[in-house]
Protein backbone atom coordinates (compact mmCIF):
# COMPACT_ATOMS: atom_id res chain seq x y z
CA UNK A 1 0.00 0.00 0.00
CA UNK A 2 2.98 2.62 0.62
CA UNK A 3 4.48 1.45 -2.75
CA UNK A 4 1.15 2.44 -4.43
CA UNK A 5 0.82 5.64 -2.34
CA UNK A 6 4.27 6.55 -3.49
CA UNK A 7 3.63 5.77 -6.76
CA UNK A 8 0.57 8.27 -7.06
CA UNK A 9 2.68 11.05 -5.21
CA UNK A 10 5.32 10.72 -7.93
CA UNK A 11 2.40 10.83 -10.29
CA UNK A 12 0.89 14.61 -9.62
CA UNK A 13 -2.13 15.77 -11.00
CA UNK A 14 -1.67 17.25 -14.56
CA UNK A 15 -1.55 21.21 -14.00
CA UNK A 16 -4.22 21.59 -16.21
CA UNK A 17 -6.69 19.87 -14.46
CA UNK A 18 -8.95 21.70 -12.43
CA UNK A 19 -8.02 21.75 -8.35
CA UNK A 20 -9.93 20.49 -6.12
CA UNK A 21 -11.41 23.20 -3.28
CA UNK A 22 -10.87 21.11 -0.15
CA UNK A 23 -10.86 17.76 1.39
CA UNK A 24 -14.54 17.63 0.79
CA UNK A 25 -14.79 17.65 -3.05
CA UNK A 26 -11.98 14.46 -3.10
CA UNK A 27 -14.35 12.55 -0.10
CA UNK A 28 -17.07 11.20 -0.47
CA UNK A 29 -19.24 8.18 1.74
CA UNK A 30 -21.74 5.45 0.93
CA UNK A 31 -24.07 3.07 3.14
CA UNK A 32 -25.43 -0.25 2.73
CA UNK A 33 -27.95 -2.39 5.37
CA UNK A 34 -30.08 -5.20 5.97
CA UNK A 35 -32.92 -6.58 7.62
CA UNK A 36 -34.06 -10.31 7.53
CA UNK A 37 -36.12 -13.01 9.12
CA UNK A 38 -34.80 -16.48 8.20
CA UNK A 39 -36.70 -19.48 9.07
CA UNK A 40 -34.77 -22.75 8.45
CA UNK A 41 -36.50 -25.92 8.96
CA UNK A 42 -35.07 -29.57 9.11
CA UNK A 43 -31.22 -28.78 10.02
CA UNK A 44 -29.05 -31.23 10.42
CA UNK A 45 -28.96 -31.43 14.00
CA UNK A 46 -32.89 -32.07 13.68
CA UNK A 47 -34.10 -28.78 15.47
CA UNK A 48 -35.69 -25.58 13.66
CA UNK A 49 -34.42 -23.02 13.77
CA UNK A 50 -35.80 -19.31 13.61
CA UNK A 51 -33.92 -15.79 14.11
CA UNK A 52 -34.08 -12.16 12.71
CA UNK A 53 -30.61 -10.57 11.28
CA UNK A 54 -29.16 -7.23 10.06
CA UNK A 55 -26.08 -5.82 8.72
CA UNK A 56 -24.86 -2.46 8.13
CA UNK A 57 -21.63 -1.05 6.38
CA UNK A 58 -20.35 2.55 6.03
CA UNK A 59 -17.61 3.58 3.74
CA UNK A 60 -15.71 5.54 2.04
CA UNK A 61 -13.62 7.24 -0.87
CA UNK A 62 -10.82 9.81 -0.93
CA UNK A 63 -9.12 10.71 -3.91
CA UNK A 64 -5.70 11.27 -2.95
CA UNK A 65 -4.48 12.38 -6.23
CA UNK A 66 -5.70 12.06 -9.89
CA UNK A 67 -4.58 8.58 -10.02
CA UNK A 68 -4.67 7.31 -6.82
CA UNK A 69 -8.01 6.72 -4.77
CA UNK A 70 -8.46 5.08 -1.01
CA UNK A 71 -11.62 3.37 0.30
CA UNK A 72 -11.95 2.71 3.87
CA UNK A 73 -15.14 0.65 5.52
CA UNK A 74 -16.49 -0.41 8.43
CA UNK A 75 -18.95 -3.42 8.80
CA UNK A 76 -21.02 -5.19 11.62
CA UNK A 77 -19.27 -8.82 12.34
CA UNK A 78 -20.85 -11.85 13.68
CA UNK A 79 -19.48 -13.42 17.21
CA UNK A 80 -15.83 -14.09 15.92
CA UNK A 81 -15.59 -11.69 13.56
CA UNK A 82 -16.52 -14.87 10.75
CA UNK A 83 -15.35 -13.05 7.43
CA UNK A 84 -18.33 -14.52 5.50
CA UNK A 85 -20.84 -13.79 7.84
CA UNK A 86 -21.11 -9.77 8.81
CA UNK A 87 -24.43 -9.98 10.56
CA UNK A 88 -25.88 -9.52 13.70
CA UNK A 89 -28.50 -11.62 15.08
CA UNK A 90 -31.08 -10.77 17.67
CA UNK A 91 -30.89 -11.34 20.78
CA UNK A 92 -27.79 -13.02 20.07
CA UNK A 93 -25.12 -13.14 23.26
CA UNK A 94 -22.35 -11.48 21.55
CA UNK A 95 -24.71 -7.98 20.99
CA UNK A 96 -28.48 -8.19 21.87
CA UNK A 97 -28.69 -5.69 25.14
CA UNK A 98 -24.06 -5.82 25.36
CA UNK A 99 -23.73 -4.23 22.31
CA UNK A 100 -22.00 -5.80 19.16
CA UNK A 101 -18.90 -6.33 17.27
CA UNK A 102 -17.16 -4.50 14.38
CA UNK A 103 -14.69 -4.52 11.65
CA UNK A 104 -12.50 -2.13 9.25
CA UNK A 105 -13.40 -4.75 6.37
CA UNK A 106 -12.00 -2.86 3.53
CA UNK A 107 -9.02 -0.66 3.52
CA UNK A 108 -6.73 -0.22 0.08
CA UNK A 109 -5.41 1.84 -2.42
CA UNK A 110 -6.60 1.70 -5.92
CA UNK A 111 -3.64 3.05 -8.52
CA UNK A 112 -4.77 3.67 -12.42
CA UNK A 113 -2.03 3.18 -13.43
CA UNK A 114 -2.63 4.20 -17.25
CA UNK A 115 -6.11 3.75 -18.70
CA UNK A 116 -6.54 0.18 -19.03
CA UNK A 117 -4.32 -1.39 -16.28
CA UNK A 118 -5.32 -0.43 -12.59
CA UNK A 119 -3.26 -1.96 -9.60
CA UNK A 120 -5.01 -2.59 -5.77
CA UNK A 121 -3.25 -3.01 -2.64
CA UNK A 122 -4.65 -3.66 1.24
CA UNK A 123 -8.07 -5.06 2.27
CA UNK A 124 -10.43 -5.03 -0.53
CA UNK A 125 -13.02 -6.46 -2.33
CA UNK A 126 -12.33 -10.32 -4.86
CA UNK A 127 -10.54 -9.13 -7.58
CA UNK A 128 -12.33 -12.07 -9.81
CA UNK A 129 -16.10 -11.26 -11.72
CA UNK A 130 -18.76 -13.98 -11.08
CA UNK A 131 -21.76 -15.03 -12.93
CA UNK A 132 -25.31 -13.24 -12.92
CA UNK A 133 -28.43 -14.16 -10.61
CA UNK A 134 -25.80 -15.96 -7.66
CA UNK A 135 -22.25 -15.12 -7.73
CA UNK A 136 -20.66 -16.67 -4.39
CA UNK A 137 -20.47 -20.33 -4.74
CA UNK A 138 -16.68 -20.00 -5.50
CA UNK A 139 -16.28 -16.37 -3.53
CA UNK A 140 -18.37 -15.17 -0.72
CA UNK A 141 -18.92 -11.76 -1.91
CA UNK A 142 -18.88 -10.16 2.47
CA UNK A 143 -14.83 -12.32 2.51
CA UNK A 144 -12.81 -9.12 1.61
CA UNK A 145 -9.06 -10.69 0.96
CA UNK A 146 -5.48 -9.02 1.69
CA UNK A 147 -3.56 -8.68 -0.99
CA UNK A 148 -2.07 -7.19 -4.22
CA UNK A 149 -4.40 -7.54 -7.01
CA UNK A 150 -4.27 -5.88 -11.20
CA UNK A 151 -6.62 -5.35 -13.47
CA UNK A 152 -5.75 -4.90 -17.07
CA UNK A 153 -8.83 -4.21 -19.60
CA UNK A 154 -9.44 -3.50 -23.10
CA UNK A 155 -12.55 -2.66 -25.24
CA UNK A 156 -13.43 -2.05 -29.21
CA UNK A 157 -14.00 1.44 -30.03
CA UNK A 158 -17.47 0.07 -31.14
CA UNK A 159 -17.92 -1.55 -27.96
CA UNK A 160 -18.61 -4.64 -29.28
CA UNK A 161 -16.34 -6.73 -27.91
CA UNK A 162 -14.44 -6.50 -24.41
CA UNK A 163 -11.63 -8.33 -23.01
CA UNK A 164 -10.10 -7.91 -19.17
CA UNK A 165 -7.61 -9.96 -17.29
CA UNK A 166 -7.35 -10.00 -13.55
CA UNK A 167 -5.20 -11.33 -11.11
CA UNK A 168 -4.72 -11.62 -7.88
CA UNK A 169 -1.91 -12.52 -4.59
CA UNK A 170 -3.67 -12.87 -1.41
CA UNK A 171 -1.98 -13.63 2.26
CA UNK A 172 -4.74 -15.85 3.58
CA UNK A 173 -3.20 -16.49 7.39
CA UNK A 174 -0.40 -14.47 9.08
CA UNK A 175 1.77 -17.21 10.47
CA UNK A 176 5.00 -15.67 12.52
CA UNK A 177 6.19 -19.68 12.96
CA UNK A 178 5.72 -20.99 9.41
CA UNK A 179 4.61 -20.00 6.01
CA UNK A 180 1.85 -17.75 5.76
CA UNK A 181 -1.25 -19.52 3.43
CA UNK A 182 -1.58 -17.98 0.25
CA UNK A 183 -3.97 -17.77 -2.86
CA UNK A 184 -2.84 -16.87 -6.07
CA UNK A 185 -5.23 -16.42 -9.36
CA UNK A 186 -5.67 -15.42 -12.91
CA UNK A 187 -9.14 -14.70 -14.25
CA UNK A 188 -9.86 -13.68 -18.13
CA UNK A 189 -13.22 -12.28 -18.98
CA UNK A 190 -14.36 -12.16 -22.61
CA UNK A 191 -17.49 -9.48 -23.09
CA UNK A 192 -19.60 -9.52 -26.44
CA UNK A 193 -22.61 -7.74 -27.73
CA UNK A 194 -24.00 -9.56 -30.67
CA UNK A 195 -26.57 -6.90 -30.95
CA UNK A 196 -28.00 -3.86 -28.96
CA UNK A 197 -30.73 -6.28 -27.19
CA UNK A 198 -27.94 -8.73 -26.20
CA UNK A 199 -25.12 -9.05 -23.98
CA UNK A 200 -22.78 -12.82 -23.44
CA UNK A 201 -19.77 -12.69 -20.68
CA UNK A 202 -17.45 -15.70 -21.09
CA UNK A 203 -14.78 -16.09 -17.83
CA UNK A 204 -11.74 -18.85 -16.87
CA UNK A 205 -9.97 -18.69 -13.76
CA UNK A 206 -8.04 -20.38 -11.69
CA UNK A 207 -7.09 -19.87 -8.34
CA UNK A 208 -4.28 -21.77 -6.44
CA UNK A 209 -4.50 -22.14 -2.57
CA UNK A 210 -0.67 -22.96 -1.23
CA UNK A 211 0.88 -23.39 2.35
CA UNK A 212 -2.87 -24.86 3.58
CA UNK A 213 -1.22 -26.84 6.28
CA UNK A 214 0.63 -23.90 7.95
CA UNK A 215 -2.69 -22.57 8.74
CA UNK A 216 -2.82 -24.47 12.37
CA UNK A 217 -6.58 -24.40 12.23
CA UNK A 218 -6.70 -20.91 11.93
CA UNK A 219 -8.98 -21.02 8.64
CA UNK A 220 -12.42 -21.28 9.41
CA UNK A 221 -13.78 -24.86 7.63
CA UNK A 222 -17.56 -23.86 7.04
CA UNK A 223 -18.20 -27.31 4.38
CA UNK A 224 -16.46 -30.72 2.98
CA UNK A 225 -13.35 -29.06 2.86
CA UNK A 226 -10.16 -30.00 4.07
CA UNK A 227 -8.05 -27.32 4.72
CA UNK A 228 -4.88 -29.06 5.05
CA UNK A 229 -5.63 -30.13 1.17
CA UNK A 230 -4.27 -29.12 -1.69
CA UNK A 231 -6.44 -26.93 -4.25
CA UNK A 232 -5.88 -25.77 -7.46
CA UNK A 233 -9.49 -24.55 -9.19
CA UNK A 234 -10.58 -24.42 -12.91
CA UNK A 235 -13.51 -22.36 -12.81
CA UNK A 236 -15.29 -20.89 -15.84
CA UNK A 237 -19.03 -19.98 -16.55
CA UNK A 238 -21.12 -18.50 -19.47
CA UNK A 239 -23.57 -15.91 -19.38
CA UNK A 240 -25.90 -13.85 -21.54
CA UNK A 241 -28.75 -11.45 -21.23
CA UNK A 242 -31.51 -10.32 -23.76
CA UNK A 243 -33.52 -7.29 -23.31
CA UNK A 244 -37.25 -7.43 -23.74
CA UNK A 245 -39.48 -10.75 -22.83
CA UNK A 246 -41.27 -11.13 -19.84
CA UNK A 247 -40.48 -8.66 -17.41
CA UNK A 248 -38.31 -7.18 -20.01
CA UNK A 249 -34.92 -8.79 -19.62
CA UNK A 250 -33.57 -12.34 -19.50
CA UNK A 251 -30.97 -13.39 -17.87
CA UNK A 252 -29.56 -17.11 -17.90
CA UNK A 253 -25.83 -18.76 -16.83
CA UNK A 254 -24.00 -22.09 -16.48
CA UNK A 255 -20.74 -22.25 -13.96
CA UNK A 256 -18.14 -25.01 -13.87
CA UNK A 257 -15.54 -25.97 -11.30
CA UNK A 258 -12.96 -28.16 -11.11
CA UNK A 259 -9.93 -28.83 -8.74
CA UNK A 260 -7.27 -30.59 -10.25
CA UNK A 261 -5.24 -31.19 -7.12
CA UNK A 262 -7.66 -33.57 -5.49
CA UNK A 263 -7.50 -37.09 -6.93
CA UNK A 264 -10.71 -38.61 -5.03
CA UNK A 265 -13.46 -38.06 -7.83
CA UNK A 266 -15.15 -34.99 -5.69
CA UNK A 267 -13.55 -32.20 -7.52
CA UNK A 268 -16.12 -31.00 -9.74
CA UNK A 269 -19.34 -28.84 -9.31
CA UNK A 270 -21.88 -27.00 -11.52
CA UNK A 271 -24.56 -24.70 -11.49
CA UNK A 272 -27.24 -23.01 -13.71
CA UNK A 273 -29.40 -20.62 -13.26
CA UNK A 274 -32.06 -17.82 -14.96
CA UNK A 275 -33.43 -14.84 -13.94
CA UNK A 276 -36.79 -13.15 -16.10
CA UNK A 277 -36.68 -8.93 -14.92
CA UNK A 278 -34.41 -6.32 -14.04
CA UNK A 279 -33.14 -4.89 -10.55
CA UNK A 280 -31.48 -1.64 -9.42
CA UNK A 281 -34.04 0.76 -10.52
CA UNK A 282 -37.51 1.86 -8.89
CA UNK A 283 -40.24 -0.50 -9.82
CA UNK A 284 -37.85 -3.21 -11.08
CA UNK A 285 -38.90 -6.45 -10.15
CA UNK A 286 -37.30 -10.61 -10.92
CA UNK A 287 -37.76 -13.44 -10.40
CA UNK A 288 -34.89 -15.95 -10.27
CA UNK A 289 -33.86 -19.91 -9.88
CA UNK A 290 -30.49 -21.84 -9.27
CA UNK A 291 -29.86 -24.96 -9.52
CA UNK A 292 -26.44 -26.49 -7.67
CA UNK A 293 -24.87 -29.89 -7.54
CA UNK A 294 -20.95 -29.15 -5.77
CA UNK A 295 -18.51 -32.26 -5.01
CA UNK A 296 -17.32 -31.93 -1.16
CA UNK A 297 -13.88 -30.63 -3.02
CA UNK A 298 -14.81 -28.41 -5.79
CA UNK A 299 -14.73 -25.20 -4.09
CA UNK A 300 -12.58 -23.66 -0.93
CA UNK A 301 -15.10 -23.13 1.56
CA UNK A 302 -13.15 -21.06 4.02
CA UNK A 303 -14.25 -18.67 1.46
CA UNK A 304 -17.14 -19.92 -0.64
CA UNK A 305 -21.10 -19.01 0.11
CA UNK A 306 -23.00 -19.43 3.05
CA UNK A 307 -26.34 -18.54 2.12
CA UNK A 308 -27.17 -22.09 1.23
CA UNK A 309 -28.89 -24.22 5.01
CA UNK A 310 -25.55 -26.48 4.68
CA UNK A 311 -22.54 -23.74 3.91
CA UNK A 312 -20.01 -24.66 1.66
CA UNK A 313 -19.89 -27.79 0.00
CA UNK A 314 -22.51 -29.45 2.50
CA UNK A 315 -21.07 -32.95 4.05
CA UNK A 316 -19.88 -36.12 2.97
CA UNK A 317 -19.75 -36.42 -0.63
CA UNK A 318 -21.01 -32.77 -1.98
CA UNK A 319 -24.28 -31.52 -2.00
CA UNK A 320 -27.05 -30.36 -4.51
CA UNK A 321 -30.00 -28.19 -4.54
CA UNK A 322 -32.41 -25.19 -5.69
CA UNK A 323 -32.23 -21.47 -4.70
CA UNK A 324 -35.19 -19.45 -5.71
CA UNK A 325 -36.44 -15.88 -5.06
CA UNK A 326 -38.32 -13.14 -6.50
CA UNK A 327 -36.99 -9.20 -5.86
CA UNK A 328 -39.14 -5.81 -5.70
CA UNK A 329 -36.89 -2.17 -5.83
CA UNK A 330 -39.61 0.13 -3.81
CA UNK A 331 -37.31 2.69 -4.82
CA UNK A 332 -33.59 2.69 -6.40
CA UNK A 333 -32.17 2.48 -3.07
CA UNK A 334 -34.49 0.47 -1.17
CA UNK A 335 -36.04 -2.92 -2.18
CA UNK A 336 -37.70 -5.99 -0.80
CA UNK A 337 -36.46 -9.81 -1.58
CA UNK A 338 -38.23 -13.10 -0.67
CA UNK A 339 -36.36 -16.06 -1.78
CA UNK A 340 -35.57 -20.48 -0.21
CA UNK A 341 -33.00 -22.23 -0.40
CA UNK A 342 -32.16 -26.04 -0.18
CA UNK A 343 -29.19 -28.35 0.64
CA UNK A 344 -29.54 -31.93 -0.36
CA UNK A 345 -26.29 -33.90 1.42
CA UNK A 346 -25.64 -36.88 3.04
CA UNK A 347 -26.93 -35.72 6.40
CA UNK A 348 -29.78 -37.21 8.69
CA UNK A 349 -31.91 -34.38 7.40
CA UNK A 350 -32.18 -31.89 4.44
CA UNK A 351 -32.94 -29.16 5.58
CA UNK A 352 -34.80 -25.77 3.52
CA UNK A 353 -34.01 -22.07 4.52
CA UNK A 354 -36.51 -18.84 4.04
CA UNK A 355 -35.64 -15.67 3.90
CA UNK A 356 -36.87 -12.15 3.47
CA UNK A 357 -34.60 -9.30 3.20
CA UNK A 358 -35.28 -5.67 3.29
CA UNK A 359 -32.04 -3.91 1.48
CA UNK A 360 -30.78 -0.49 1.26
CA UNK A 361 -28.19 1.91 0.43
CA UNK A 362 -26.83 4.79 0.85
CA UNK A 363 -24.96 6.65 -2.29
Amino acid sequence: MLALLVVGMLHPQDPAAPKPDSIWDRLSFYADGRLRAESTFDQPNGEDRHRGRMRFRVGANYQVTEDVRAEARLSTAADGNDSNNPHWDFGDGADGFKGAQTVLDRFYLDWKANPDLSVRGGKMPHAFTGPPVFSEFMWDGDVQPAGVTALWASKADDGSVGFDLRAAGYVAVENGADNDPTMGGLQANLYLQPSKDSKVQVSASYSKWGSLDAAGGALANQGNTDVAGDFGILEGFVSGSLEGGPLDRTTLFVQAMHNGEHDDNEGDGLAVGAQLGKSGKKGDANVFAVWYDLEANSIFSPVAQDDTPISGSGVGSGMEGVILGWQYFITENLSIKVWALTSDADAADDPVRYRLDLDFRVR
